[in-house]
């Protein structure tokens, strides 16, 4: 059968992919990148901690292991639940083109829900 693919481009924009319209690639840098891993969970429930200290790295993600929603702040500054949505079982990776040198705070409900998470430094 037919399958459509397409993806969202940083305005929000709907665009098909196809053969004659590929799936755009940019190159970011010749530069190497190390990688810092870890995973976590959240100490207090309903209480923003730092996630990732604010440096100059090239991209990070978060795997939302935990059974209920995480919410992220992308901008720096505590996590709220109007921040960005990480739901059960979701994973999160930057795109190119957001700001990644900022502190990122992350929130659950409960005590003890689980992350993975890592940035490229």
């Amino acid at each position: 059968g037919y399958k459509m693919s397409a993806f969202l481009d940083e305005n929000g924009k709907l665009v098909t992919v196809s053969s004659s319209n590929p799936l755009p690639v940019s190159k970011i840098s010749d530069a190497t990148a190390t990688a810092n891993t870890g995973n976590g969970t959240i100490t207090t429930g309903g209480t923003s901690q730092v996630l990732l200290t604010a440096k100059t790295r090239k991209g990070y993600w978060v795997r939302n292991r935990s059974s209920a929603s995480l919410y992220i702040n992308r901008s720096g500054g505590a996590a709220t639940t109007s921040h960005f949505e990480i739901k059960s079982g979701d994973y999160f990776e930057t795109p190119t083109w957001e700001n990644v040198s900022t502190a990122i705070e992350i929130i659950g409900a409960t005590t003890g829900q689980a992350f993975g998470y890592g940035e490229c430094v």
